[in-house]
């Protein structure tokens, strides 16, 4: 009996002597936790001989690299007795730096004391490494998801969503605003005499207005609820979630003034600058409206509005 007890607890110290992982033991009974045993494991793992790290604290393997989320799990850990997992960043004795996953464990007496703490470590610096080079490529994957949306669905001369974004975005508006009883704005705009405008200042010339008042369009429709978007070569687009149409009209005729007053010079228009006109039907719309029926609507109040003499806008309900 003796003899076999004999045999195992050589066999357990010559297993944990030659274990590949870190193995280490530190009195708990002494201020700062010194190790008063590491493997060869260990010795490997660290650089770090016997004599060279017994008596020392674990925290030598940290050096000054003291603000790690894993260190706070760890002295919370040992403040309440108990054990813990956590990855940290660890320095060998050559100063390379290894990502360790050490495991800590209480050892009690037979009075349920705490006297010792064992500790296994294990590097995982491949393990890590390889989680990083998959999180950045994911994030890499994620940008260029978003590059490649940004060109599908962007107008690339005027910033704003193209056709095909704005169908999108119209069509699932209008089943909101179906499904949830609300009113549902469209608004059509287009320039006035924007064809001599091209003829007389140059292709150049007119690329530049389209983005301006662009611009300008976007920043009148900015909330989530609302979607613009260059419809065709010189007509943009506005849906929008409203509720009042008075406040509409006032909102629409208020663009038109602001696209007045970017003071392009227009010598074909009477108001002697570009401007724009702007038709739209504002309505709380049935099972039966489509997209199609409301563009139609909208284009015949922009109709009206350039009849009228253009840099207006007209809003039907």
């Amino acid at each position: 009996m003796n003899v076999a007890a004999n045999i195992s607890r050589e066999l357990l110290a010559q297993a944990v002597d030659q274990s590949h992982d870190g193995v280490t033991i530190a009195d708990a009974k002494q201020q700062g936790f010194p190790l008063i045993y590491v493997n060869r494991g260990f010795e490997r793992l660290t650089g770090y001989a016997s004599d060279e790290i017994v008596g020392n604290s674990y925290r030598i393997l940290q050096g000054t690299d003291t603000e790690q989320p894993g260190l706070d799990i760890v002295r919370a850990a040992v403040a309440k007795g108990e054990g813990c997992l956590v990855t940290l960043r660890n320095y060998r004795k050559d100063g390379s730096m290894f990502w360790n996953e050490l495991s800590i464990s209480p050892v009690l007496d037979a009075g349920g004391n705490l006297t010792h703490y064992i500790g296994i470590q294990k590097d995982v610096t491949s393990r890590i490494l390889l989680e990083q080079h998959l999180h950045q490529s994911n994030l890499d994957l994620q940008s260029l998801n978003q590059q490649l949306n940004t060109l599908v669905y962007t107008d690339h001369l005027v910033g704003l969503s193209n056709r095909r974004h704005f169908d999108e975005q119209f069509a699932s508006l209008l089943s909101t605003a179906q499904r949830t009883h609300s009113e549902l704005s469209v608004l059509m705009i287009d320039f006035d005499h924007f064809e001599q405008f091209n003829q007389r200042y140059g292709r150049s010339a007119g690329d530049g207005c389209l983005r301006m008042v662009g611009d300008c369009i976007a920043k009148s429709f900015a909330r989530n609820s609302d979607c613009t978007a260059r419809y065709s070569g010189k007509e943009f687009a506005a849906v929008s979630l409203a509720a009042n149409i008075e406040d509409l009209r006032r909102h629409a005729q208020k663009l038109c003034e602001q696209v007045r007053a970017l003071n392009i010079p227009n010598s074909d228009s009477s108001y002697g600058v570009v401007t724009i006109s702007i038709g739209g039907v504002h309505r709380l719309p049935d099972r039966e409206a489509t997209e199609a029926v409301l563009i139609k609507f909208a284009d015949q109040a922009l109709l009206a509005a350039k009849r009228s003499g253009g840099n207006r806008a007209r809003v039907e309900s």
